[in-house]
């Protein structure tokens, strides 16, 4: 029977400190794009916010709707000459031009195919995409992430080549070059590819070529599966972890998944046990907790900083993944008076465990604690392989032995609730 806790469905504490990624800064990824907006005003005043936040708001415009464009069914027909006028007004002609509607367009039931198609007759240089900002989905088996992801790499088109080149897709940060991966595959001729550092459409265009998506987050789920059919772009989960026995199981995947060697990676392996070792030694008994923000993998974390004799104390999660469900019997039967706590019970408002001075990895558990030693990760950000480990211990020590809030980081990450 397994052990891991389930946690019931009620009433969200949605804190200043949940959210990252809204839809506008991950559909802003896209090269050469622009969005249209077209909801009531107050579906758009949140997305306004992200945009001037994360300065892509000269990539967005919005067509306000009213009570009487939705009652009349009407709202569909201002589309078109939105756009026309939106494109007039454009310093430059996007390539990409993403329609987002809100909620209240699944219950309306758009026949957004009908509705590209005139835009697509309208303006047979731009290639139109359907995206949903729809929040009510996110206990759907399509909440807005994975649809985002969907509809972003839905523009991609079969290729005959096949090039020396892999895909990173589902985070929203490309990983960072110092990232061993980026030399390893480099020696052997191969590329690694991301939307975030694409400049151009025709370069995003160019993903079609490769022979491998590597997938970093659950959200690129669906839209891997759909490339693997349509487009013969195999697909590998591997999201980001710090258990180094993981991360050379996932290499010597990629070996056999492209039919190549990525040599001897030994000395990576030894830097990132030494990186723990080192932070496991400075840090010693000060409490940790971990946010499943942070990281995608919370429970494996977990079991890592537990071995390497860190004092984990507390986790902070929604849920417990099918993919962290071994990883969360695993820490249970090492600590079984670990606390896990659901981040978003409507109780947490109670901020029972503000009094207990903790290391905490990630924000929205650093604000439940109101901890004075926050790391400042958000989803892995940028952190992947034996690089990954390295600069994650690196963010340990520093946050250990510097002072911080969340409230300052919630600021600085410019997330809008």
């Amino acid at each position: 029977m397994c052990s891991c806790p389930s946690f019931e469905k009620t009433l969200h504490y949605v804190s200043p400190a949940h959210g990252g990624w809204g839809v506008i800064r991950v559909a802003a990824t896209m090269p050469e794009s622009y969005m249209l907006f077209v909801a009531p005003f107050a579906c758009g005043r949140h997305g306004a916010l992200g945009g001037i936040l994360h300065n892509v708001k000269n990539q967005v415009s919005y067509l306000f709707i009213d009570e009487s464009d939705i009652v009349s069914g009407n709202y569909e027909h201002l589309v078109p000459d939105a756009v026309e006028e939106l494109l007039q007004s454009l310093p430059k002609r996007p390539k990409v031009m993403m329609i987002f509607v809100s909620c209240l367009d699944d219950l309306l039931g758009t026949d957004h195919d009908a509705l590209n198609a005139e835009l697509s007759a309208l303006c047979p240089d731009i290639r139109f995409v359907t995206c949903h900002m729809n929040p009510f989905k996110q206990d759907t088996k399509i909440p807005p992430m994975v649809g985002l992801q969907r509809s972003l790499f839905s523009i991609l088109e079969k290729s005959a080549d096949r090039k020396k080149q892999i895909n990173m897709v589902g985070n929203n940060a490309s990983v960072s070059s110092g990232c061993e991966l980026f030399s390893l595959l480099g020696a052997q001729g191969w590329k690694i590819n991301h939307i975030g550092t694409a400049e151009t459409l025709d370069e995003f265009l160019g993903f079609s070529s490769s022979r491998l998506n590597l997938v970093l987050s659950p959200s690129a789920s669906l839209s891997s599966r759909i490339m693997d059919e349509k487009l013969g772009i195999p697909f590998l989960n591997a999201y980001p972890t710090y258990d180094i026995d993981e991360i050379e199981e996932t290499y010597r995947e990629i070996e056999r998944r492209l039919g190549i060697s990525l040599g001897d990676f030994s000395g990576y392996k030894n830097r990132a046990a030494s990186a723990i070792k080192n932070a496991a030694e400075t840090i010693g008994s000060y409490p940790v907790v971990i946010d499943y923000q942070a990281v995608r993998k919370p429970f494996t974390l977990a079991n890592v900083l537990f071995d390497a004799g860190f004092n984990v104390k507390m986790i902070a999660v929604d849920a417990v993944p099918e993919f962290e469900k071994a990883a969360c019997e695993k820490i249970l039967s090492k600590i079984p008076g670990l606390k896990i706590i659901d981040a978003l019970h409507h109780d947490s408002v109670k901020f029972e465990h503000v009094d207990e001075e903790c290391l905490s990895i990630g924000f929205s558990v650093g604000y439940l604690t109101k901890s004075k030693h926050v790391v400042d990760l958000m989803e892995d950000e940028t952190l992947y392989g034996f690089y990954g480990i390295e600069r994650l211990m690196e963010m340990l020590v520093d946050a250990y032995e510097h002072e911080n809030s969340a409230d300052d980081l919630i600021i600085k990450a410019g997330i809008v609730v």
